[in-house]
């Protein structure tokens, strides 16, 4: 049997090892995609900006690298589920957000003008329909929401007011009173100027 328990133990402190490897190559992998896919990017992009603040066109290259590296970021989230698995996964991410800068590939642009700027030409109209149409429908669905609150909330403001009297005091032949208020300011109004009670003669 001991054999077999030192067998056991080495394969649990395999998979705690590669675990652990895993763990600390994905941290590793988000740090230097952060690095090199974000923050230095962003600082090139200022020097760009500062260096050429009268020439708008020499900008276009960081513009389409932002626009390329927002579509890694949503491909990158949907792959981390589902192709995590595959080897030099972690590492082909780190290659291909250098791959998008780098002035020697400026793959930026090349995934731009042959991929992502014929798609959005050829679907710019759907698009543009769609995202209105979905602008209105939420417009209207947040009008529509507003009213119904802002209208619970008056109900129940309303409510609340009416019956602070009845539990204060004698509240005999209040209720018709607050009832014919216009609103809740009225109600309240009426609230703090009932007429006191007459003293009761012996």
């Amino acid at each position: 049997l001991a054999p077999h328990r030192d067998l056991g133990t080495k394969r649990r402190r395999r998979f705690r090892v590669s675990a652990a490897s895993a763990m600390l190559g994905d941290y590793l992998t988000a740090l230097l995609v952060a690095v090199l896919g974000y923050i230095y990017p962003v600082y090139l992009c200022f020097k760009a900006l500062e260096k050429h603040k009268r020439k708008p066109e020499a900008l276009r290259g960081w513009c389409i690298y932002w626009v390329v590296i927002a579509l890694y970021t949503v491909g990158a989230q949907i792959a981390d589920r589902f192709v995590f698995w595959l080897p030099m996964y972690c590492e082909a991410k780190v290659a291909f957000v250098t791959y998008l800068w780098h002035p020697r590939t400026q793959g930026a642009l090349y995934i731009y003008d042959t991929f992502v700027a014929p798609f959005l030409a050829k679907h710019e109209p759907d698009i543009d329909r769609r995202i209105d149409e979905t602008r209105a429908s939420v417009g209207d669905a947040v009008v529509r929401n507003s009213r119904g609150v802002v209208d619970f909330v008056r109900n129940k403001m309303t409510n609340l007011l009416l019956s602070v009297p009845q539990a204060n005091g004698d509240g005999r032949g209040s209720e018709a009173r607050y009832m014919g208020a216009r609103n809740a300011t009225e109600a309240a109004a009426t609230a703090y100027t009932r007429v006191p009670p007459k003293p009761r003669s012996d």
